[in-house]
């Protein structure tokens, strides 16, 4: 066992095209290291350092969970890894690991570096978004935004961050560009394994809204009320989306 900072388990991949057994030369090493730091004591410690910090934000203390402990998380990653020859991602559960570690490997051998990667674990991109959270909440959305994306550069297809960021674009009234993030937002819940199914349900009938929202802003009346009506097959009686159909019956109404 690999004592330190963290628990690391390495898996190892052939990157490019796969030989036929006639042509497979045995003693050719794997081109490319994944490696996944699992939960360790010292992760967990981060990841609740991160969840007592949103407390703090849901309890109005924004500004200090945002200096705090969630400065405190980032600048600690920041620094261990801000030069690192490797692609690096922050996975939520063992789906999203596999997913980033092999995509970000090669993206960043195509960009010439290192054909390797690491998975330092969730707490990392957790921060991000929070701060991206905070930020929100203060209306203070430009600055949310740049928090967000970090998130996402480091969990691209992580539903929560991307859900995030397409609220700020939606008060920054880029209705096209939230629609678009809300609209993928469905596919990326299969990422998200230690996530119960009924919070993944909660997640596509937000999106069913948020999708609704932009709309009604875009005047696509129609398209509107069959995404309000996708959240209620999915959630009956989604008390936002029932108000919302009223709404778009009232724009009507007055031959909107």
């Amino acid at each position: 066992m690999v004592k330190g900072w963290w628990y690391v388990a390495t898996a190892c991949l052939m990157v490019g095209m796969a030989a036929s057994p006639a042509q497979a030369d045995e003693s050719k090493k794997p081109t490319s290291t994944l490696t996944v730091h699992t939960d360790s004591a010292e992760s967990q410690a981060d990841v609740k350092e991160v969840v007592d910090a949103v407390l703090q934000i849901n309890a109005g203390k924004i500004q200090q969970a945002i200096d705090g402990p969630l400065t405190d998380v980032v600048n600690r990653y920041e620094k261990r890894y801000a030069n690192s020859p490797d692609a690096v991602v922050s996975a939520r559960g063992q789906v999203q690991a596999l997913l980033y570690l092999t995509l970000a490997a090669e993206v960043n051998a195509k960009k010439g570096g290192s054909r390797n990667a690491i998975d330092v674990g969730p707490a990392w991109a957790m921060a991000y978004w929070a701060r991206g959270y905070g930020y929100s909440e203060m209306n203070r959305f430009p600055e949310a935004e740049i928090e967000l994306k970090k998130a996402i550069a480091l969990a691209p297809s992580d539903a929560q961050y991307n859900s995030e960021l397409a609220y700020v674009y939606q008060m920054q009234k880029r209705y096209e560009e939230s629609l678009a993030l809300y609209k993928a937002m469905p596919e990326m819940l299969g990422a998200l394994d230690d996530l119960p199914e009924s919070a993944k349900t909660e997640f596509r009938c937000k999106s069913f809204r948020g999708q609704g929202f932009d709309l009604v802003e875009l005047k696509r009346y129609d398209e509107a009320e069959a995404a309000y009506k996708a959240c209620l097959a999915l959630v009956p009686g989604e008390p936002k989306s029932l108000g919302e159909l009223e709404y778009i019956k009232g724009v009507r109404a007055k031959g909107g």
